[in-house]
């Protein structure tokens, strides 16, 4: 699977990477919120991770972008803010699954084999 990791903290970035790489995937990983979607716009992504809260754009808005450039790509959101507000607003846009931070390497993996093995529901937002 080729996934693709967002966060502008390196440190999980690089974390995500390993632990994914290990897992057999094939994962490139951006700090930068731009230089993520111009590689989606050129690189066919299975799965995304992404974090709640960047400096460019929020994890949500991210998504929304990313699915107009890929759509059905399955979606893990990581995050610090595990507010029922930030989950609810995360299911609302698609989000299959979401792993709070401070995660563990096992806890990530869970995360992704979730969102993968979510094949009977489609990505995106919810219809209101």
């Amino acid at each position: 699977m080729t996934i693709v990791v967002v966060d502008d903290e390196p440190s999980i970035v690089r974390m995500c990477v390993q632990v994914l790489q290990a897992k057999g995937h094939a994962v490139t990983g951006f700090t930068k919120a731009p230089e993520a979607l111009a590689h989606l716009g050129a690189s066919p992504t299975d799965l995304l991770v992404v974090d709640y809260k960047m400096p460019e754009l929020t994890g949500l808005e991210f998504i929304k972008k990313a699915w107009q450039i890929r759509p059905g790509m399955r979606v893990v959101m990581i995050t610090a803010h595990g507010t029922r507000e930030v989950m609810a607003k995360a299911a609302e846009n698609g989000v299959q699954t979401i792993v709070l931070k401070p995660f563990t390497p096992g806890e990530l993996a869970e995360g992704v084999a979730k969102a993968v093995g979510q094949l009977g529901g489609q990505s995106g937002p919810r219809a209101t």
